[in-house]
């Protein structure tokens, strides 16, 4: 994903702010985007400014119509990091209060029947072939299977490699998860077996840096594209889905 650029009144503090961010081990992947939407608000707004003052944060900030309670928060959380930083290198900010928003209802995650599980996986497994994404067919019921036996998260399992899914012990290495660290995941048997038989067929001659769950053009899945096919499979499966879930990461 390229960087964005920005030209608001603080473009050169946002940009050395992303840069300190990474070099203390954040990601930092998804904040720069929010970051150039405020500077674009701040350029439109208040092009000029020296300091950054409460009513151009609380401005930006305030929740949008349909925007969950989450995101909000989370947007929010982007602008105050960035206001103390600021105001850590000498530039006058208002710093957003620490819970100025409320959080909101917290999701109650959806526990699945046996009876759902069955009905859903049975679906997965009448996927059809797609010629632009010829494996599609054979990933989707092994790539629910896995998040369901080994509890893992979605991208955990996006991103696996070939030489991450040790098939002859029957065991995962997960890289570079949350909080940065790396683990070791242990498979059930028949989830072990199951990936035998799958990678002989996607994977016949096997390239240790390729995606063991192939997407368009070989890259990774997206979490869009996953998050469709899921909600496919739910439909199919007649299981509910409302805009609060069940979501993918349920099945952990």
């Amino acid at each position: 994903m390229a960087e964005p650029t920005f030209t608001g009144p603080f473009r050169k503090e946002m940009e050395n702010f992303i840069s300190l961010k990474r070099s203390v081990g954040y990601k930092y992947n998804t904040e720069p985007g929010i970051l150039k939407r405020f500077d674009s608000y701040l350029a439109a707004k208040y092009p000029d400014v020296a300091a950054l003052s409460r009513e151009a944060v609380t401005g930006w900030c305030a929740r949008t119509m349909h925007e969950s309670a989450a995101n909000h928060c989370s947007r929010a959380s982007v602008v105050r990091q960035f206001s103390k930083y600021l105001d850590s290198i000498g530039i006058s900010a208002w710093i957003l209060p620490k819970n100025y928003y409320p959080a909101g209802q917290q999701y109650v995650p959806h526990i699945y029947t046996p009876e759902e599980l069955r009905r859903f996986f049975a679906e997965t497994d009448k996927c059809r072939l797609c010629p632009e994404v010829p494996y599609r067919h054979l990933v989707m019921p092994e790539f629910f299977r896995l998040l369901l036996s080994c509890g893992l998260r979605c991208s955990e399992a996006r991103l696996l490699t070939v030489r991450d899914v040790d098939l002859h012990q029957g065991i995962l290495t997960v890289r570079d998860s949350k909080n940065h660290n790396s683990r070791l995941v242990p498979m059930p048997e028949s989830m072990t077996l199951r990936l035998r038989r799958y990678a002989g067929e996607v994977h016949p001659f096997p390239e240790p840096s390729g995606y063991f769950f192939p997407g368009y053009g070989g890259k990774p899945m997206t979490l869009g594209n996953i998050y469709k096919n899921f909600r496919r499979f739910l439909w199919k499966a007649g299981i509910p889905h409302t805009g609060d879930g069940p979501r993918v990461h349920d099945f952990r």
